[in-house]
């Protein structure tokens, strides 16, 4: 592997609203494909909180759209598959990584389920450091586990032999909130699924002794760094990618025909 292909571009955590978020990760995703960027991590977070839908949900099935408009929540669909996730703007640091799917095959990540597990141990290695033992599994999606309940949900998408993949890092949890945007299953009431929640989820800051933002970013970088065999380079992004994250933006993802796909 060379070192061209060892050196990765990192994007900084920031905040953005959904529709940039999403539409920033379809763009690295094509610049990527086109070898106008190098492989790349970013780190965001989400302002106003915002569902996101996975790319075959219903919107009317999936959200209470009235309460997510009563409260300045934003709606988005995503392009990667997987159910509906509300992300909130207090509680969570979700992540995305571009890159070929040849890259991880020749870490010996040869399936699906393996290249999302290769991506995820950069999550998992990150919170070794601080003394816990992550573990892997399927929740629906490939997810990340603590004390066997689920903190972290990902996605993908692949085109042209390129690789999206992104994901949650609860940090903490507020169930209540979560199923009064995100509708219940058919014939389950509110409580029960707040009830599963507190069940079978958790934030990671109820196993960290000590929890600091700018702290856990580096672990974050080094957890990746080793997990997948790069080194991050601190970047920013490509005027051709925020030309195209802002046209898709508008025209894609604030759209309501995109919203309302399956509606």
């Amino acid at each position: 592997m060379s070192e061209k292909n060892m050196e990765w571009r990192f994007l900084p955590l920031e905040t953005r609203n959904g529709y940039w978020n999403m539409a920033l990760d379809e763009a690295i995703l094509e610049t990527v494909i086109k070898h106008e960027a190098p492989s790349t991590l970013r780190l965001f977070k989400w302002d106003p909180s915002t569902v996101s839908i996975g790319r075959n949900q219903s919107l009317s099935g999936e959200v209470n759209i009235e309460f997510a408009k009563e409260n300045g929540f934003s709606i988005v669909r995503r392009i990667t598959g997987g159910g509906a996730v509300f992300h909130d703007n207090l509680r969570e640091i979700t992540y995305s990584i571009v890159c070929p799917t040849k890259f991880l095959e020749k870490l010996n990540a040869k399936n699906v389920r393996e290249q999302f597990e290769k991506i995820e141990a950069g999550i998992i290695l990150a919170l070794q450091y601080y003394g816990l033992e992550p573990e892997q599994g399927v929740i629906h999606c490939p997810a990340i586990f603590l004390d066997g309940k689920k903190f972290s949900g990902n996605a993908q998408v692949r085109k042209k032999g390129y690789i999206l993949q992104h994901g949650t890092i609860l940090l903490e949890l507020d169930p209540e909130l979560m199923y009064s945007v995100l509708k219940a299953p058919y014939n389950v009431g509110k409580a029960k699924m707040v009830q599963s929640v507190y069940a079978k989820c958790i934030g990671i800051k109820d196993k960290l002794e000590y929890y600091n933002e700018v702290d856990f970013i580096k672990s974050l970088k080094k957890g990746f760094e080793s997990s997948l065999s790069i080194k991050l380079k601190d970047g920013i992004l490509t005027e051709n990618e925020l030309n195209l994250a802002e046209k898709l933006a508008l025209t894609k993802y604030s759209s309501s025909e995109w919203l309302k796909k399956y509606e």
